[in-house]
């Protein structure tokens, strides 16, 4: 069993969200093994902000977005990498017009300057932390370049051979499509620089979802990875499923793969069907400040002021956000089918653990979900086109009754499978000799 679950996420830019809620989680577990965590992250936290007293914290990291440098569906990278984090020798013309964009951005917004300052933050954990092969090193939210930039790091410090795991959360590029295809070949070539810069060490790597390992594991050829739930915290049933207006719940702060920029236009046709009124629906939603008058139409303004549309415009600490979460009677989810196509989603599994009905998009990882459960109509509904999002939710409207039912049963399925301890057994981690 190891001594320390030393952890590292510079995802975790304040005290609430979903990352915080994976390490929180895991260090939850790891103290009822009786072992001490390390949480390294963006995130200075200040006297009344808690990580629940499980982990010792050190904001070490000052990097924001590594993923923006991918190979994969959530990254803008388009070539392989060299350990440095500089476009691999390629000399095409694509690639020196790359080169020259990417040596145009402000400092820490280059990719081999994004990379170094990770590498130098890692070593800066390393050495106070004094990391010991008995350590189990954990990257919470991994992806290609965080990987690339990690193999960097141990590679150009003097340590023990140390147990690193890494665990995968977004979607790879489709293979079917000419510009998928080649940036998995490249995403391939710079995974195969990372592990021979890592050799020494042993490397594990999990994914949150069984796609995202086949996918995984088709472009490496090999058993690169495995699969593991992603752990939710346990929950109650939602206090709202039968409650009118019916909350229909878009939960979490919107970003492009998330919606964004379907917002405005789902909200109005809500208006245009008079599905927003004290039978039917109140949409639930959390937009930013300086912007939720621009994503919401302006007839509609008013009713955000007087609660007919339920508007949160802060972040959630923790707690505040499993409160809101435990009104919803319905989960909207206006996703990127092909960002999600084998990339898991955190809230949707909050909602399928208190028992909510959902309404997701097709052919991703969210509409796997509802297919497990029994199908279109079930635990709710699969579109194919968001324009047919309101139509099915008048349709629920009529069928809330049996839905409901169906999913508040589905809840302890859900919740059962996605337990901490789950994903830790099956990780591998922190189990004692005994077991």
């Amino acid at each position: 069993m190891p001594s320390r679950l030393v952890m590292i996420d510079d995802n975790i830019q304040g005290p609430s969200g979903h990352y915080l809620e994976l390490a929180q989680l895991l260090a939850c577990a790891a103290k009822k093994k009786g072992i001490s965590s390390i949480l390294a992250t963006h995130h200075r936290f200040t006297a009344d902000e808690t990580t629940e007293s499980l982990c010792d914290t050190y904001p070490l990291f000052h990097t924001n977005g590594m993923v923006r440098w991918s190979l994969g569906a959530s990254g803008s990278s388009t070539f392989a990498r060299e350990i440095t984090g500089k476009i691999d020798g390629n000399l095409s013309i694509a690639s020196l017009l790359r080169r020259f964009s990417e040596s145009i951005r402000p400092p820490m917004r280059r990719p081999a300057k994004m990379l170094l300052e990770w590498k130098n933050s890692f070593h800066q954990l390393l050495e106070i932390i004094e990391i010991n092969e008995d350590d189990l090193v954990l990257l919470n939210t991994a992806d290609d370049f965080t990987f690339l930039a990690l193999a960097a790091a141990l590679q150009d410090w003097e340590t023990p051979s140390l147990n690193c795991h890494a665990l995968f959360h977004f979607a790879i590029n489709d293979n079917q499509s000419i510009d998928g295809k080649r940036k998995n070949q490249y995403m391939r070539q710079q995974f195969n620089t990372a592990l021979t810069s890592l050799k020494n060490h042993r490397v594990h790597i999990h994914t949150t979802t069984d796609e995202l390992k086949r996918d995984m594991n088709l472009l490496m050829g090999y058993d690169f990875s495995c699969s593991v739930p992603y752990p939710s915290r346990k929950c109650e049933v939602s206090g709202g499923l039968t409650s009118v207006p019916c909350k229909a719940m878009l939960a979490g702060m919107p970003r492009g793969e998330k919606g964004k920029h379907s917002i405005h236009r789902f909200l109005k046709e809500l208006e245009r069907q008079q599905l927003i009124s004290s039978s039917a629906y109140q949409p639930s939603l959390q937009l930013p400040e300086k912007r939720w008058k621009s994503m919401i139409p302006k007839s509609m303004h008013s009713d955000c002021r007087s609660g007919r549309i339920d508007l949160v415009t802060k972040h959630l600490s923790t707690t505040d956000y499993q409160k809101w979460l435990h009104r919803s009677g319905i989960g909207i989810f206006l996703y990127d089918p092909i960002r999600y196509r084998s990339r898991c989603s955190g809230v949707l599994l909050e909602m399928l653990c208190r028992g909510v009905p959902v309404i997701v998009p097709d052919r991703c990882w969210l509409s796997g979900q509802v297919e497990q459960a029994g199908g279109h109509g079930s635990i709710g509904y699969i579109y194919r086109n968001e324009e047919d999002v309101p139509s099915l939710m008048n349709q629920f409207l009529t069928e809330r009754d049996a839905i409901t039912k169906r999913a508040r049963d589905y809840a302890s399925v859900m919740m059962q499978n996605h337990l901490v301890d789950n994903s830790l057994n099956q990780m591998g981690l922190l189990k004692t000799e005994e077991s």
